[in-house]
């Protein structure tokens, strides 16, 4: 049933998956947690809930483009089903805005593929880059996406590895001129390179702990899978997922570098586990297979809802 129905994509996919994002978020932000609800606060809300299907078209637009998966809202759905498993995403924006400047950035290196604006789409990348870095440290860790990309290049030219620098700079003015102008100091540095504690105590709560486990399960899982298949696929395929498999590995070390430990962080990874779960649904046309897929699209679902009981 799942499987069929999110083999396509209809507005009417669009459309569920957006009010399970908006219910999911008005049922445990805001009512469960007691939030204080005042104009401010829904202004606030109906932001975060805007964004976070902006995130969700965003995702499926370089999906699409780039022909990460098929023509479907596989990856769509299990990417909303994390989110609704995990609602403490909302809890630092920083990290869901970094999150969503890194998505942007990872639609330009998948661009990367072809010959057509080349440079911008580099600058663009880093820009991006940089932006998200402000936002959250790790962050910088995905400059190593960008460089795959321009090193896997079928032409390379000295001038697309300086670049970045151009966009690093650029970036790094105007943020500093804007904080001497607003607030006259660069304190803004100090606190910036944060450095993990490893400190994991907060997951010892079952409604971090669970959606911790499953989401690192499916990318391990269906990550290592699609990885051994990469030689396999088709030369339309095969760019696009190699690239998948460095943005994984970068978005995986950003997660366990980052220094909040308390949920928000597992946004970056629900992408790559998303895109690799929607592969491995895909890529599994028998009976049996599909059967197997049904049940795993169900068992999220299920564990998606009971864990806000828990």
């Amino acid at each position: 049933m799942l499987t069929s129905f999110f083999s396509k994509s209809t507005p009417v996919n669009y459309l569920l998956l957006s009010t399970a994002i908006i219910v999911s978020y008005l049922l445990r932000v805001i009512f469960l947690d007691n939030l204080n609800v005042n104009p401010v606060n829904l202004l606030t809300h109906a932001g975060l809930m805007l964004l976070m299907i902006f995130v969700v078209l965003l995702l499926d637009f370089i999906i699409r483009k780039n022909h990460v998966t098929g023509n479907n809202t596989f990856a769509i759905f299990i990417f909303v089903l994390f989110i609704v498993l995990t609602p403490s995403v909302y809890i630092e924006i920083t990290i869901l805005l970094s999150n969503v400047f890194l998505l942007l950035a990872t639609r330009r290196v998948l661009s990367l593929n072809t010959e057509k604006n080349v440079e911008k789409k580099i600058f663009d990348a880093a820009m991006y880059i940089t932006i998200a870095s402000l936002l959250y440290f790790w962050s910088l860790l995905f400059f190593i996406v960008l460089y795959f990309g321009i090193v896997n290049k079928t032409q390379r030219r000295p001038r697309f590895f300086v670049i970045p620098f151009s966009a690093i700079i650029a970036i790094g003015l105007l943020f500093i001129s804007y904080q001497l102008v607003v607030y006259d100091n660069l304190d803004w540095f100090i606190p910036w390179p944060t450095i993990q504690d490893f400190d994991f105590s907060s997951y010892n709560n079952l409604s971090l702990l669970v959606p911790a486990i499953l989401i690192f399960a499916l990318l391990l899982w269906t990550g290592s899978i699609r990885f051994f298949q990469i030689n396999t696929l088709s030369k339309k395929e095969k760019p696009a997922a190699s690239s998948m498999a460095t943005i994984a590995i970068v978005l995986l070390a950003i997660t366990l570098f980052g220094s909040h430990n308390n949920g928000s962080e597992l946004i970056f990874i629900m992408m790559p586990a998303a895109i690799t779960t929607a592969n491995y649904v895909e890529n599994r046309p028998t009976k049996e297979r599909t059967t197997f897929n049904e049940i795993l699209l169900w068992f999220i679902l299920i564990v998606a809802i009971l864990i806000h009981v828990i």
